[in-house]
C-alpha cells in the first residue's frame, strides 16, 4: 500500500493531478485508514498509470473514462480520431503560418498589400514619419469603418496614387512636410494663409473631388476620419485647417 504522494511519484504525475482525477470520477478514492490517511493499492497505481498515459497521448479527460473500461480497439479508435483532429489543426496552422509569412514580406503588415505599397512610396519619397503614421491610422480606420468596401478602397488608392504620381509627387511631399512642421512651432497668420492657398491649389488640381466645402451631414466614414484628424492636430495645425476650410469656402462662393 502507498500514500497519495508515493502513488503520484510512481505514476509519474502529481498529487494535484490525482485529486483532479478523483474529482471527475476517473480514479476512485480509497477508504481512510484508522490513522486518517488514504492508502492506495497496486490496482490504483495501474489505473492511474493508464490515465496518465492516455492523457500524454492527448486523449480528452471526458473520453478517458469510457476507454478505461473498454478494450484496445476502443483506444485505437480514439487515437485515430485524435490523429485526424491533429491533422486538421496542422493544416490550419500551415495556412496561418503562410499568411504570417506573407505579412512579414509586406512593408506594413497592418494593411493590405496595395495600401502598404502606397505608404512605402511615401517613405521613399521622403515624407515625414508623423505624416506616414497618421496616414496609416487613417487607412486602418477607413478599412475598419467601411468593412473593406472595394469602392472605398479604390477611391483611397486612386487619391494616393495621383498624389504620388509625377509631376505631383515633389510638391505633395513638400506640402506634407510643411503641414507637419506646423506641429513643432507656432506660425504667423501670413505663413498659415500662404500654405493654405498652396494646399488648396494642389487639391483642386490633383484631388478636385476633395476641394468641395465640408458636408454638414457627412457619412459615418467621413465623420470618423474628421474626428481622428481633429484629435491629432496641434493648435497651429488647427489654425491651418480652419484657414484651408475658409479658403475653399471663399473659392466656392466666387462667380
Amino acid at each position: 500500500m502507498m500514500t497519495i504522494g508515493e502513488l503520484a511519484k510512481l505514476a509519474g504525475t502529481t498529487v494535484r493531478s490525482v485529486r483532479y482525477y478523483h474529482s471527475n470520477g476517473l480514479l476512485e478514492e480509497p477508504q481512510r485508514q484508522p490513522n486518517g490517511y488514504r492508502m492506495y493499492r497496486a490496482v490504483d497505481l495501474a489505473r492511474l498509470s493508464r490515465i496518465r498515459r492516455l492523457r500524454d497521448l492527448g486523449i480528452p479527460v471526458a473520453k478517458i473514462a469510457e476507454l478505461l473500461d473498454g478494450d484496445a480497439h476502443d483506444t485505437r479508435s480514439a487515437l485515430d480520431a485524435l490523429d485526424k483532429d491533429l491533422a486538421t489543426k496542422a493544416e490550419q496552422i500551415a495556412v496561418q503560418r503562410a499568411h504570417i509569412e506573407s505579412l512579414r514580406r509586406n512593408a506594413d503588415p497592418e494593411l493590405p498589400d496595395a495600401f502598404s505599397e502606397v505608404l512605402a512610396q511615401y517613405v521613399v519619397a521622403g515624407a515625414p514619419t508623423a505624416g506616414i503614421d497618421n496616414e496609416r491610422e487613417l487607412l486602418i480606420l477607413a478599412l475598419t469603418v467601411s468593412g473593406g468596401d472595394p469602392e472605398v478602397c479604390d477611391t483611397l488608392l486612386s487619391a494616393h496614387r495621383r498624389v504620388l504620381a509625377e509631376p505631383n509627387r515633389e510638391q505633395a511631399i513638400e506640402l506634407i512636410a510643411r503641414m507637419y512642421a506646423l506641429a513643432d512651432a507656432p506660425a504667423d497668420a501670413d505663413t498659415i494663409a500662404a500654405l493654405a492657398i498652396q494646399f488648396c491649389d494642389f487639391t483642386e488640381s490633383v484631388l478636385p473631388e476633395q476641394a468641395a466645402p465640408e458636408n454638414a451631414s457627412p457619412t459615418r466614414l467621413v465623420a470618423v476620419l474628421r474626428e481622428h484628424q481633429a484629435d491629432r492636430r496641434t493648435v497651429t495645425q488647427e489654425r491651418f485647417a480652419k484657414a484651408v476650410a475658409a479658403e475653399f469656402a471663399a473659392r466656392q462662393s466666387r462667380p
